[in-house]
């Protein structure tokens, strides 16, 4: 039996079929909630999804929750996730990613496409989020002038970090006109530097009033800002596609705040700790090193006179025997300069001359030692103490 198989080879085989399908690994479902008794201890839900006909099992495990949309038995819904066979039972179910309402079916199918297609971009890469500076000295914050978000914002930053500044653009939150003017804002705040962080906050509303925060073009501004920004848009359960390219995000308008300012107590707890230590050192070098110090300083006393001495004494020494071998040198020089004068006085012609002998040289006033030095008729100089000899050669007379 060629087609023979265990049940479990069978399984993975049918699953390996339905990994290979790409329309199984991201499908969408509509339909109604039944057998859903609510969250199971470990957090994750399970209900079944089923339209007049048929029914499937799904699982939506609490880690995908994040972003999606609370729901009870008989609600209508929109799934999104992938067909698995769980293997210990064999039955054929729907992994779930997101759960949205229905009524916004179509428009969260865009926005999925949407974010799908800006992260493929790299908008959304951890890798390319700016750093928050920790210490910021002005915040630019973009929201409603007369919103509870401004209200609470001002209550946070002040009680937390009063050493900033704030600085408000004015802006509509929602509406028809809300993307525009967003865009806007956060344009102005970057041409004109007007902070080191950008805080965009609104308080929670309708899924709707939140829509304009999954407009690509809101997106694209807030990657393109040179100044670094963090996101507080709704509550902890709504989630925009602004809040996925943000550097930051806080859950809220207050969360955002007290992500981007230090807690100043906390500061001041600090430097507490810090100048304690700084004075615990000071008065341990005090107590402890100064005396060590003190005794070095006086070892060194002890020390140090007795190697001067030394040293003085082998000074002494040595300028005894350098005047002794300079003695020895100029008295050597001197011997031999007398016997140099000697010598010249010797050779000295007046002297010579005294004694009978002349010194003869030719018209180059080459001195002429040998009479192979001369020719017949050639005129010569002799010189003698008390002058001068011309005189010719007339004959030569070897002897």
């Amino acid at each position: 039996m060629k087609n023979l198989f265990e049940v479990s080879s069978l399984l993975a085989n049918l699953n390996s079929l339905i990994d290979q399908n790409i329309y199984l690994k991201d499908i969408w479902i509509q339909g109604e909630v039944t057998d859903y008794k609510g969250p199971a201890y470990s957090g994750h839900k399970y209900f079944s999804i089923k339209d007049e006909n048929n029914m499937i099992r799904c699982v939506f495990f609490k880690y995908a929750h994040i972003g999606s949309d609370d729901f009870l038995d008989g609600d209508k819904i929109l799934i999104n996730g992938e067909i698995e066979i769980y293997a210990p039972t064999g039955n054929l179910q729907l992994k779930v990613r997101s759960v949205k309402k229905h009524g916004l079916g179509d428009i969260s199918i865009e926005i999925e496409r949407l974010r799908q297609r800006l992260e493929h971009e790299g908008l959304f890469a951890l890798a390319r989020k700016r750093d928050i500076p920790l210490f910021p000295q002005t915040i630019c914050v973009i929201t409603s002038e007369n919103s509870s978000a401004w209200e609470d914002i001002k209550k946070v930053i002040t009680m937390r970090y009063p050493l900033v500044k704030l600085i408000l653009i004015p802006t509509l939150m929602q509406g028809e006109n809300c993307i525009k003017d967003v865009c806007n804002s956060i344009d102005i705040a970057n041409k004109e530097s007007l902070g080191d962080i950008i805080l965009l906050s609104r308080g929670g509303g309708s899924e709707e009033d939140l829509m304009p925060f999954n407009s690509e073009k809101i997106v694209r501004f807030i990657f393109a800002s040179k100044i670094p920004i963090v996101t507080g848009i709704g509550h902890e359960d709504d989630n925009t596609l602004s809040d996925y390219v943000a550097d930051k995000r806080g859950l809220t308008p207050t969360g955002a705040a007290q992500i981007i300012t230090p807690d100043i107590n906390d500061l001041k707890t600090e430097i507490n700790r810090i100048s304690l230590n700084i004075q615990k050192s000071f008065k341990y070098y005090l107590e402890f090193k100064v005396p060590e110090i003190e005794k070095v300083k006086i070892k060194l006393q002890n020390i140090y006179p007795r190697k001067i001495e030394i040293l003085i004494r082998n000074i002494d020494q040595i300028e005894f025997i350098l005047n002794n071998k300079l003695s020895s040198y100029i008295n050597t020089t001197i011997n031999k300069l007398e016997v140099i004068k000697h010598s010249i006085s010797v050779f000295n012609i007046t002297e010579m001359s005294k004694k009978g002998y002349a010194l003869v040289e030719n018209h180059k006033k080459t001195i002429i030692k040998s009479i192979n030095q001369v020719e017949k008729g050639e005129k010569l100089k002799i010189l003698l103490s008390d002058g001068i000899l011309n005189s010719k050669v007339e004959n030569k007379i070897k002897e």
